[in-house]
Order: C-alpha cells, then structure tokens, then sequence
C-alpha cells in the first residue's frame, strides 16, 4: 500500500488529524502494540509524505491523550490508552487540586497568596467529607509533564483544575473519564463544569472607579504578559480606558516581570522616572501593589494623596497594607468551595449535567484611592 496517499491535503481534516488517525490505527490494528518503539519523525514523515512538524505535532497530540509516552534519549512507544476511573466511584479517598503553570513562575504555594487561599478552600470541603486534597504544579503544553499528570490522576477520584489553557489538554481529560471541575481557566471546554469570573469586567470596574475620582493619567503594571490572564487583564485597562477617551500610551505601562512584590517596586520605580503625570495606577494583583506601594513611599509621595494605588484580588495583604489598599475582590474561597463540593457530587454521580457558575468580581474601597485634587 503506497502509504503517502493516506494523508490527503484536500480533506475536511487536517493533516495533522489524519496522521493521528493513521497512527491510532496502526496501534489498533496490533501493528504497533503496547510498548512498541515508533519509527522517528524523519522516517514517519517520509513513508507519510507530510512535513517532519506535521508528524510532531500529531505525535505529542497523541503523547497529550495517552496514546505514547516519551523516554529522554531513547524514543517515543506505544501506551494503552488511560482511562483510570472508568465504572468507579472513587476509591482513593483522594482529590487533586492542580494549577497549569510555567514551570518559571512556579512558587510554593505557601508563598501564592490567592492560590494557597484557593487550596484552603478546597481542603475545607474535602476534609468535612472526609478526602484530601493532592496538589500540583503542570504545564498542560508540556509533554513529558503530561505523562507526569497522568500518573498524578491514578492517585485521586477527581481533579480540579485551575487555568487550565490547552485545549488538547482539556480534551484528554474529558476523554479520560475522571470527573474534573475547571476553575477560572483561559481555554473551556463542552461537558465539563465550570467556576469561572470575569477578569476583563474587573479591570474596567477598577478602571472606571478611578475615572470617577478624576483621575485621567491611569497607569497599569502588569503581570507577566506572556499568559493569559495578565493579558486579559491589559486588554481590559486598553479597552476601558480607550472608551473613556484617555490616553493608554507607553509611558503609562510597566512589569511583565512576574507577579511578585520586586515586580511592582521595579514597575513603579520606573513609571516614576518618566514623569508621565499620572496620578492613578491599577496593579495587575495584590503583590504588585505592595511593591508599587514601597516604591512610592521611598520618594516620599503620600498614597493616596500624591498617588492612588488600586490592587486586583483582595487578599489579606490588602487589608494589612499601609495604607489599606483598595482592591478588586475575587471570591476565592467561595469558588474553591463550589469547585470541591460540585467534584464532590460528580464522584458520586458522573451522570450530572455539565454546569457553569460565574462569580462577580467588586470593588473593596479602602483608604489607597482619593478624588483626584484640582490642580491650580
């Protein structure tokens, strides 16, 4: 059989989807069976006649589902399918907590203020039925750390999964058969519950209330742009200020460096030295805005009356901060809540609709925001 005419460029699929196709059935077919080396990309693009990038795409699509796994140095072979809790009701005692993540912007979750607080919230339900919670760190782009996932599923009954971004991710999930709730992720996906919150309206309510205060230079620092939701979170100050007819030009942003506390200090320090005129600034999370806060104190400007200074999330290093800082409050704990008890209820019945619950993200007035002064 002349196997370059499998693949055909003219189908409704892609080339990517039939060489997946095509791999399947070789494994199928007892042609490749459990444990099996697969030929390279070089040899598969050849015998396919699709492009080596073709191959490795479908390749890891399939190492993402389960279909292979990968040996460092020693090649790709053929994986029986995961399907770990088929036909169970939950036997581990044992709930996964898990937030998709870098492996650069990685902390303790001691030291992740929101996410610590999400996982109190999620052991607090667990333990009142009597489970634990299993936690960990995955890059749902990350091949090798997807089979690590796999291995981490065998342990628990069910996941929660926080911002998760990968689709393919997503879909070996739901193929898996564990029951899965998803929090607050950037990529969703049909059949599976979601506890989500508008990132995007927060910001322009943040926005818009420092705009009622007559601030009209609104500088942001952002989080690290290169994910999503710190991206979301500068289209949002973009946007809303755009529609208000200011300004969003570049001396009026900063960070991308993380969202840690240097972060903000840094951000502010510099925003500082360009003598923009702003007089308002809105931080991507808490932490920045502790940062941004002692950058301001160290050249001796007054918060709020020289600068007012707005945080996103309302952790209790809002309440605790000198002055205490106005922030957008996400409620965390009560989403870690709904997420474990409606895990809770999917062990138990996998028959349950797929539901989606969205949570309101306010505004906490403290003492970090003033009515902006008529200059003379």
């Amino acid at each position: 059989m002349d196997t370059k005419n499998v693949i055909q460029k003219n189908k409704v699929d892609s080339m990517q989807a039939q060489v997946e196709t095509y791999l399947k059935e070789r494994m199928e077919s007892g042609q490749w069976p459990v444990g099996y080396k697969i030929p390279s990309e070089r040899e598969l693009s050849v015998e396919l006649g699709v492009s080596r990038i073709t191959i490795r795409n479908a390749v890891l699509g399939l190492t993402g589902k389960g279909f292979f796994e990968r040996s460092i140095g020693k090649g790709t072979f053929v994986r029986k399918p995961f399907h770990p809790l088929a036909g169970t009701t939950g036997k581990t005692g044992n709930i996964g907590y898990v937030i998709c993540k870098e492996k650069s912007s990685r902390n303790p979750i001691s030291s992740e203020v929101f996410y610590f607080d999400i996982f109190s919230g999620i052991e607090e339900v667990t333990a009142s039925s009597g489970r634990h919670v299993l936690f960990s760190y995955l890059d749902d782009f990350d091949a090798d750390e997807m089979q690590s996932f796999r291995n981490f599923l065998e342990k628990v009954d069910g996941v929660i999964i926080e911002e998760a971004r990968n689709l393919s991710f997503l879909q070996m999930v739901r193929e898996s058969g564990i029951p899965a709730v998803l929090l607050a992720p950037t990529s969703a996906i049909d059949g599976m519950d979601l506890i989500t919150m508008d990132l995007g309206l927060g910001v322009g309510k943040a926005i818009r209330y420092l705009y009622s205060l007559g601030h009209r230079r609104i500088a942001i620092i952002n989080g690290p742009l290169h994910l999503d939701s710190a991206r979301i979170r500068f289209q949002a100050w973009k946007d809303t200020l755009a529609n208000l007819g200011l300004d969003t030009d570049g001396n009026l942003v900063d960070g991308d460096e993380g969202w840690t506390m240097q972060t903000g200090y840094n951000a502010m320090s510099r925003l500082l030295d360009r003598k923009s005129g702003f007089t308002a600034v809105f931080c991507a999370n808490d932490l920045i805005a502790m940062g941004a806060l002692s950058a301001l104190t160290e050249r001796s400007l007054r918060i709020p009356d020289d600068m007012s200074v707005m945080g996103f999330d309302d952790t209790e290093l809002a309440r605790l901060s000198s002055p205490p800082l106005s922030s957008m409050k996400i409620y965390s704990r009560d989403m870690a809540h709904t997420a474990a008890q409606r895990l809770i209820e999917r062990i138990e019945n996998r028959m349950l609709p797929a539901i989606q619950i969205d949570y309101p993200i306010d505004l906490i007035e403290r003492k970090s925001c003033r009515r902006k002064t008529c200059e003379a």
